[in-house]
């Protein structure tokens, strides 16, 4: 056994409880650098270590100190399901989640593979949903449970992908984390695919800039919990290296964020005590802050930074005023009247981000809203910071079914799909296409399309000449698929219609090898020779 797990062993028998316990002189290595430097340091000190077995008796092996709760049950970050950790083997119903998932860089063929810092027990079902899809924050649901969604990413997110899987706000933090170890840790590695609309190819900084943002706030907004103190533990005993951003959460800040100008020390971060009079910068007095139109039974969320200066105190926010059941503040995927903040968090660089949504409870009549206040109080204001909450409501619209137009320009490659605009202020088309086999008995191939919502075509390729296809068209608005449109077929193709001939210049034969004298009529199939090419025909 290495010595660094020697550190731990203690800790591994007591399910890793304890506070961090960082090896004495770990990151001593790491004073004096910032951005680029201090990143390449921390790769230097994590890439080397003892690489887990990939499966049921490795992975599943360490699972078992690194993400089993106190009640035995498994701790699925993507689901509220309960379920027992077996004592040997993978669990029933789980699959192994790479967070940072594999085709990202090539499968298996790197330790990052078997990484159990960003490798997680998950609901199998889950898993498949969650796919090789960016993590980012979902603007249009297809899909969500208590934990995860999966839909359209929020505008300047995502990098480009058309669906993103947003995790609970439990976690986010956990997640930006896990991701800003990755890209350290494996910054020699060549992203592909939809890895390279998160991460970005060289040493630094590693991740595209929409990436860096987001990650950012989830780090900020869902500060280190005692789960990834005791995780990390664990982590390190059976792999043995550390995420230093769990050891030391300022390092992100020092590399990616407000401090890449500063050189970081063992206590970086650390503000200096208060010497003025404290100021709260924002929000301000009287500030407005209007949420919108939300449908109703939906609801809309907004953030408001709370940031301060040379307070010492802690602050408190709560929902007043006369819709105040309709506002609320969120922390931990909780929604709650009040929320009270320390100073260390108000004084911070970045400060606290509220998070507020309103989740209205009735239809508001023309040119009127909701409303409410946050008020703010701390023994560092004299008076308290009373700001203004509006929304407003609206009947949600149903959303009509699209008709479905004949396919044109069909060709044996290919065909275009088409149907009428809708009449309503749809966020995109949906086609599905389903391929039938030879005998148009079975569907073989299903495949869908998303489509801009000012299309009302879309060329189609790949097709089977041979095999009937079908097709339907729906429209979505606010996170509302239309029902299916119109059958639409496209009839598999006789081929023999598409032989130019005038009897001579093609020579038919059966497929044992008999040739006939004559072009076929009888139903079956038959191969045509025209000159130097070769077709395969069927006779319906």
């Amino acid at each position: 056994m290495k010595l660094t797990k020697l550190l731990v062993a203690t800790l591994a028998l007591t399910a890793f409880s304890a506070s961090a316990e960082i090896p004495e002189g770990y990151y001593d290595a790491c004073i004096g650098k910032k951005q680029s430097a201090l990143k390449s340091q921390l790769y230097t000190i994590i890439k080397s270590h003892d690489k887990i077995s990939y499966g049921s008796s490795g992975t599943w092996g360490a699972f078992r100190d690194t993400d089993v709760r106190d009640n035995g049950y498994i701790w699925d970050i993507y689901t509220d399901d309960e379920v027992a950790m077996p004592s040997s083997g993978s669990a029933s119903g789980m699959n192994i989640e790479h967070t940072f998932p594999k085709s990202w860089w090539g499968g298996s063929k790197n330790d990052a593979y078997c990484d159990i810092m960003h490798l997680m027990p998950v609901n199998a079902t889950v898993n498949s949903r969650r796919s090789n899809h960016p993590y980012a924050e979902v603007s249009s649901v297809s899909w969500e449970n208590t934990r995860s969604k999966v839909g359209k990413p929020k505008s300047g997110q995502g990098g480009g992908a058309s669906t993103v899987f947003e995790p609970d706000d439990e976690y986010k933090g956990d997640l930006a984390r896990t991701y800003f170890y990755m890209v350290t840790c494996y910054q020699n590695l060549s992203w592909q695919g939809n890895g390279l609309l998160t991460a970005a190819n060289g040493t630094y900084p590693t991740l595209q800039d929409w990436a860096i943002e987001m990650l950012l706030d989830w780090h900020r907004n869902d500060p280190v919990s005692q789960k990834e103190l005791d995780r990390n533990e664990a982590v390190y005993y059976h792999q043995g290296n550390r995420n230093p951003f769990i050891d030391h959460p300022d390092m992100v800040e020092y590399i990616w964020g407000t401090m890449q100008a500063t050189e970081w020390t063992e206590e970086g971060g650390v503000l200096p005590p208060p010497s003025k009079d404290p100021v709260l910068t924002s929000p301000l007095a009287d500030d407005v802050y209007n949420l919108g139109a939300v449908a109703y039974g939906e609801y809309t969320q907004i953030e408001i930074p709370v940031l301060g200066t040379n307070f010492s105190h802690t602050a408190t926010a709560t929902i007043k005023g006369t819709d105040a059941e309709m506002f609320s503040l969120i922390f931990a995927n909780t929604e709650m009247n009040a929320l009270t903040l320390t100073a260390k968090q108000i004084n911070s660089v970045t400060g606290h981000v509220l998070k507020v949504r309103y989740t209205p409870t009735s239809i508001t009549a023309d040119d009127a809203c909701h409303s409410a206040t946050i008020e703010l109080t701390s023994a560092d204001l004299a008076t308290p910071i009373t700001v203004y909450l509006q929304g407003s409501c609206y009947e949600l619209e149903d959303v009509a079914s699209v008709v479905a137009l004949d396919a044109t320009d069909i060709t044996d490659d290919g065909y275009t799909a088409n149907w009428l605009a809708s009449t309503q202020h749809i966020d995109y088309y949906t086609v599905y296409r389903n391929i039938w086999d030879e005998n148009g008995s079975e569907v073989i191939v299903t495949e869908e399309y998303e489509v801009d919502p000012s299309a009302t075509s879309l060329a189609i390729t790949g097709r089977m000449s041979d095999c009937k296809e079908t097709y339907t068209v729906t429209a979505s608005m606010n996170g509302i698929e239309s029902p299916h449109s119109n059958l639409i077929t496209i009839e598999a193709s006789s081929a023999i219609d598409m032989i130019d001939t005038d009897g001579s210049a093609a020579v038919y034969y059966t497929p044992s090898g008999v040739r006939l004298d004559s072009r076929p009529t009888a139903a079956g199939v038959y191969i045509v020779r025209q000159g130097l090419h070769t077709s395969k025909i069927t006779i319906r």
